[in-house]
């Protein structure tokens, strides 16, 4: 089995697993918030709510990063831009990567910030 074989499959097991895990700590947040109420002080000395919070957070970020690689790689093509500019179809890979960097390097921030504010 190819490299590439491997890598989608594991991009769509963790499109998916990451899908699954959503539902289900949402369900946690609803059955906690209607069984004991969601309060300040739940939310800051709860470590199991902070940890499956920023689990949530990562696998967002992963979840987002999949789809937008998916549509810069449908998209942002030598063909698709090649219909709007040759000279953009010239530069395709380069808008590409640069599209792939920024959503990375925004993640990573928005990742950050996220688990900053929740433990500390």
């Amino acid at each position: 089995m190819g490299d590439a074989m491997k890598t989608g499959r594991l991009t769509w097991y963790l499109q998916r697993y990451s899908a699954i895990y959503f539902i289900s700590f949402l369900v946690y947040l609803e059955y906690t918030f209607w069984t004991s109420g969601i309060t300040f002080q739940f939310l800051n000395s709860n470590n199991l709510f902070k940890a499956s919070l920023s689990i949530f957070i990562l696998l967002a970020c992963v979840h987002a990063y999949i789809g937008l690689w998916t549509v810069g790689t449908d998209y942002l093509t030598k063909r698709t831009l090649g219909f709007i500019s040759s000279g953009m179809s010239t530069s395709a890979n380069t808008l590409r990567k640069i599209y792939e960097y920024i959503f990375i390097l925004l993640g990573v921030f928005i990742a950050a910030l996220y688990i900053l504010i929740i433990w500390f």
